[in-house]
């Protein structure tokens, strides 16, 4: 299965034997005074798992995560289904029919309220879901470890689309990568990596340094109040990063290191044949 990728990756999806996993956040619903949280899942590609408008969903609270499980047709009571998902802690929802604010309409998942943070979870949380047939299952990025996905930008000229990695928030303040700070890239098959260097350092010997080691030199710049890397071209493709692609950014106090992402470190559960799934 392709998906769409028009939107300058923002998609975030990788896909590995079968399954779609999907970068997401607990988002907030409602006014401030009064917010709830609210996990989302939206695309054409919802259907093709199952997910079809109008069908049946349990939402359920699972260790450090949430799974939504596409319930059967023939579900017999509805009202006992409802009583034993609560039971639990989840709670029923149906796949709607979203229309986006800019284009077109598209199949949508929605879970809002207070059962979300029986999981541990809360407003504001990086989740990475696993998308299955009849099963999406989320679980919370925890750690030095932040999720972000390979954008595009366009070549000068020509505007041939190009890949572009961008890290960007506050949290770079916290590790040393401030406003003007400058920092040295490196970059190898499958890494990526940036060192922040103290402002105490002459400018000549961070220069030489690079230079020495074959390294891109930068300085952190700054969007709406907050620090940002932005590293596009011949660096990114080496590394062997494409469009859309989710990496895995590693960070420590003055070292962030991007790599491609390994599902696995996230502890899903093994994967059942799509009937078995099916409630």
């Amino acid at each position: 299965m392709i998906l769409d990728q028009e939107n300058g990756g923002r998609i975030r999806v990788l896909k590995v034997d079968g399954a779609i996993f999907q970068v997401v956040n607990v988002t907030r619903s409602g006014r401030a005074d009064n917010s709830r949280p609210r996990i989302q899942f939206g695309g054409n590609w919802l259907p093709e798992m199952g997910f079809v408008s109008g069908a049946l969903v349990q939402s359920l609270p699972e260790p450090n995560g949430f799974a939504f499980k596409l319930c059967n047709e023939n579900i017999g009571s509805y009202s006992e289904l409802f009583k034993s998902t609560r039971e639990i802690g989840g709670t029923l929802i149906r796949v709607c029919l979203c229309k986006d604010r800019v284009r077109y309409k598209e199949t949508g998942l929605v879970t809002t309220g207070h059962h979300i943070y029986k999981s541990g979870l809360k407003i504001g949380d990086s989740l990475l879901a696993k998308c299955e047939y009849g099963c999406i299952r989320v679980r919370k990025v925890e750690g030095n470890l932040r999720l972000i996905n390979v954008a595009k930008t366009k070549k000068p000229y020509t505007n041939e689309p190009m890949p572009m990695v961008f890290l960007l928030g506050d949290w770079m303040n916290e590790i040393g990568f401030t406003s003007d700070t400058l920092v040295t890239v490196s970059a190898r098959p499958g890494s990526i990596t940036f060192n922040a260097h103290s402002q105490a350092i002459i400018y000549s010997e961070i220069v030489k340094h690079a230079r020495q080691h074959k390294m891109q030199l930068m300085q952190v710049s700054t969007k709406d109040g907050s620090p940002i890397i932005t590293l596009t071209g011949k660096r990114v493709i080496d590394s062997g990063f494409s469009l859309g692609d989710i990496f895995a950014a590693e960070y420590e106090h003055g070292v962030i290191t991007l790599q491609k992402l390994n599902p696995e470190i996230f502890g899903f559960p093994e994967t059942k044949t799509p009937e078995a799934g099916l409630l």
